[in-house]
């Protein structure tokens, strides 16, 4: 999944933890059987990707991220992530009715 943030937030009272990182330990959580948090982005396309590149330069170059990497590596990745992110909505959308 694409990650795009630079906040974290705490997990709310009751929640189960889905998916973390060694950096962000919150990045997915359940609460009950009809709420999910993500802290990536599973409905990314190459488009959507560009226009974050182009929005937030100033935020890249200050970090020193090269944006033609990100460029590259997402044309590399873009079937698979778009794969795995439909994937994970409609499983999570299939169990809502369960």
């Amino acid at each position: 999944m694409l990650h795009w943030h630079g906040d974290t937030f705490d997990l709310p009272a009751g929640a189960e933890r889905l998916a973390a990182t060694e950096i962000t330990p919150n990045q997915a959580f359940a609460l009950e059987s009809r709420v999910l948090g993500l802290q990536f982005h599973v409905e990314a396309d190459l488009a959507c990707f560009e226009r974050w590149l182009v929005g937030h330069t100033g935020e890249l170059s200050t970090k020193r991220i090269d944006v033609n990497r990100l460029r590259t590596e997402a044309r590399q990745h873009v079937a698979s992530l778009t794969r795995s992110g439909r994937l994970v909505l409609k499983h999570w959308l299939g169990g809502l009715g369960a």
